[in-house]
């Protein structure tokens, strides 16, 4: 709609900072504003906020009507461009809040492993301490020690087979304790035991 007498005489008197004019130019396009907002939106605050939006812009920007040929088709620029910043706003948000969420369980999951894992290897020191003296000896130089069968045969001066019979039997007593059936304590068994 090109600007007729009467409308270019209200912008000339808004232009040069006259309220009672700008209350005017509200009253005609604060309704035509929010309704476009909300259809595109769904939220109400959302879309009342984007009508002070649109409104402030057209306060700060009110110079520039000067050039203006056509106040309809300004506003709606101005509504479509805050609405479309909103959007990325929100996606910047939602994909943010997502990326938190993921975080969060995931340093939730890690605290929970960690947590268990502690309990576990506290479960394998004391069902080590089960086991009769020379079982007890040569795995936990083999498990915590990291030693070679060679080795621990060599420092306790015992044969490498009864090394790995001490080892084998100390394996199975635990493996008969300490399974329960739960992913985590078989991935321990199998990862730190065995």
């Amino acid at each position: 709609m090109i600007i007729e007498k009467k409308d270019k005489t209200l912008l000339e008197q808004f232009y040069n900072g006259d309220p009672k004019a700008f209350d005017q130019i509200y009253k005609m396009y604060s309704r035509k504003v929010y309704t476009f907002a909300l259809k595109n939106i769904n939220n109400k605050e959302d879309a009342e906020g984007i009508v002070q939006s649109v409104f402030l812009n057209l306060w700060k920007d009110k110079k520039k009507l000067k050039a203006i040929k056509n106040l309809d088709a300004w506003i709606f620029t101005i509504s479509f461009n805050i609405i479309r910043k909103s959007f990325r706003r929100m996606i910047r948000e939602k994909n943010y809040l997502k990326e938190e969420s993921i975080n969060m369980l995931i340093e939730e999951d890690n605290v929970m492993a960690e947590v268990e894992f502690n309990d576990l290897l506290q479960r394998a020191e004391k069902l080590s301490e089960q086991l009769p003296p020379r079982l007890k000896t040569v795995f936990l130089l083999s498990r915590k020690e990291g030693l070679s069968n060679i080795q621990i045969a060599e420092r306790l001066k015992i044969s490498k087979k009864t090394v790995a019979n001490n080892i084998s039997s100390a394996k199975s007593f635990l493996k008969k304790v300490f399974v329960d059936g739960k992913l985590l304590t078989s991935l321990f068994f199998w990862s730190f035991i065995l």
